[in-house]
């Protein structure tokens, strides 16, 4: 399979999970209990996970054979370093606070990730 159509099935796949992911959890109930906020907090990194994943995907499709396994590489870094660096960061809290706070470390790093890769998108005008 060519490049073009590994990217543009790679783009398709990418934002058909950016489309499922955009519905909150069915127990979601941000004024709910630990338990409901946990799921909203898992849902909003889902949400924001499937977005970087089409960003990337539309970053990588703009790339030259030449760039992509040094933006691979540099993704995969930075994929390995998230969660210890969220680890570390909630260390001080425990039981549910815990798990609350880590997935709210996960979404804001996983929100930067995205927004640095979308300045790296080329400019429609």
């Amino acid at each position: 399979m060519n490049t073009c159509r590994l990217s543009a099935l790679l783009a398709l796949l990418l934002s058909t999970a950016a489309l499922a992911a955009e519905q909150p959890p069915a127990d979601c109930d941000r004024q709910g209990s630990e338990a409901q906020l946990a799921a909203c907090a898992a849902g909003d990194l889902a949400l924001a996970e499937a977005r970087l994943a089409d960003i990337y995907g539309r970053r990588l499709a703009a790339l030259s054979a030449a760039q992509r396994p040094a933006f691979e590489r540099l993704q995969q870094l930075w994929q390995s370093d998230r969660a210890p660096r969220c680890a570390d960061a909630t260390r001080g809290f425990q039981g549910a606070m815990q798990q609350l706070q880590y997935l709210s470390c996960l979404k804001s790093v996983t929100l930067l990730r995205l927004d640095d890769l979308q300045r790296q998108l080329p400019r429609r005008d």
